[in-house]
């Protein structure tokens, strides 16, 4: 399990535990709002020489009071993203090497508001997805444009990578799901709080991810998008996310911001530019 917060990791491990006794869980520390520390995280992992038959990318920030990463990218395209993509781009080989395996990427049915249209030129559209500065929207509109990313990402894995024993599942794990994503916005945490009794809460929430995670009937059901446990896919900007265009260079342009940004910390890329 990779954390930021190793002492709630641990209360998490114990409260496991003590549920399941057999349970082996082991914790490394991971700030997806730091690429170095994403970094250290996944050569920790690497260097243990464990199989990855399951990779769920579940972290995010919704409206977080930082404007920036550390890397000094707006926080939910940085955070909710390119943290994940680097840690996708890390642990691919042994992904492939552990088929039959799966990758699960949690997004949201907010995706459609992200703000591109089908009409735009390819330039506008990374334009908007990849934003320069914390001022280009507003942090709903981020968050969205970040969720459409992870979509994106998640229908190319599924190109490239099924052939390969890798299935890939984009999962939106319901509106208002009671997790604190929502800490930083008070508004927000007084709408969740006050929709409580017509939302998921955090298990029923997990569900559909665990779902895609773990049952054999969907082992080989790649490349969709899931709500529910089901791969229903009427909220699905299909116009967009199945734009395999914008699959392809959404991928090409991550590499190179991440290229740039890790360039002082390795004095040679780490991908293919």
């Amino acid at each position: 399990m990779l954390n930021r917060n190793i002492v709630e990791s641990e209360k998490l491990k114990k409260k496991i535990v003590d549920e399941m006794y057999d349970a082996e869980i082991d914790i490394i520390e991971c700030d997806l709002n730091s690429l170095k520390s994403v970094q250290k995280a996944a050569d920790e992992f690497i260097e243990k020489q464990w199989p990855i038959h399951c990779l769920i990318l579940n972290a995010g920030v919704f409206g977080t009071s930082s404007k920036t990463t550390a890397d000094g990218l707006e926080s939910h395209f940085g955070i909710n993203h390119l943290a994940h993509f680097l840690l996708i781009q890390k642990f691919l080989p042994i992904i492939r090497n552990s088929n039959p395996s799966r990758i699960i990427l949690v997004s949201s049915s907010v995706h459609a508001n992200c703000g591109v249209t089908s009409d735009m030129s390819i330039e506008n559209k990374l334009r908007i997805l990849c934003p320069t500065s914390p001022l280009d929207a507003s942090w709903f509109r981020l968050y969205s444009r970040s969720k459409m990313c992870n979509m994106l990402i998640a229908f190319k894995l599924h190109r490239d990578e099924y052939v390969n024993g890798i299935s890939t599942y984009s999962v939106h794990p319901g509106n208002g799901v009671r997790t604190n994503i929502f800490r930083d916005s008070w508004l927000v945490s007084i709408a969740s709080f006050l929709s409580t009794p017509f939302t998921k809460n955090i298990s029923q929430g997990a569900s559909t991810t665990v779902y895609c995670a773990g049952h054999p009937e969907v082992a080989s059901v790649s490349g969709r998008y899931w709500e529910s446990c089901w791969d229903d896919e009427k909220n699905l900007y299909k116009e967009i996310t199945r734009d395999e265009q914008l699959q392809d260079e959404l991928w090409k342009k991550s590499e190179r911001i991440l290229n740039g940004l890790l360039d002082d910390q390795k004095n040679s890329c780490l991908f293919e530019c």
